[in-house]
């Protein structure tokens, strides 16, 4: 949750996987968050990618997921505002390139890590 002064700006839920819904709806914790507060949600969790983040732990990673489709018709019907890109940036930084243009998205490899410190 982001505040600003007294504000509430902008919530963003941790999901595993962002195509997951909530309490039995198809609502994911983003739209839920949207939902219940009135303001823009972020949305998270393997994006462009097949596994969540706890599965892809131990040197297996993540292949890359044509996962943008349902992003896109989930974002269009208002389930949220924002979208955050974290294991797919890391192994592609030049991700917001890649999918304006088209390109294919490399896999996530635990690897990559190492790269940013």
């Amino acid at each position: 949750v982001q505040v600003v002064g007294s504000w509430l700006v902008a919530v963003q839920g941790w999901e595993r996987v962002f195509w997951e819904g909530g309490f039995g709806t198809e609502l994911n914790l983003a739209g839920w968050a949207q939902k219940l507060s009135g303001k823009p949600a972020i949305t998270v969790g393997s994006v462009t990618l097949k596994r969540d983040v706890i599965d892809s732990r131990g040197g297996s990673g993540s292949e890359a997921a044509d996962n943008l489709p349902l992003l896109f018709e989930m974002m269009a019907r208002g389930d949220f505002d924002f979208v955050a890109v974290g294991r797919a940036l890391i192994a592609n930084p030049s991700w917001p390139q890649n999918v304006r243009d088209g390109q294919p998205i490399q896999p996530f490899l635990e690897s990559a890590l190492a790269q940013l410190s």
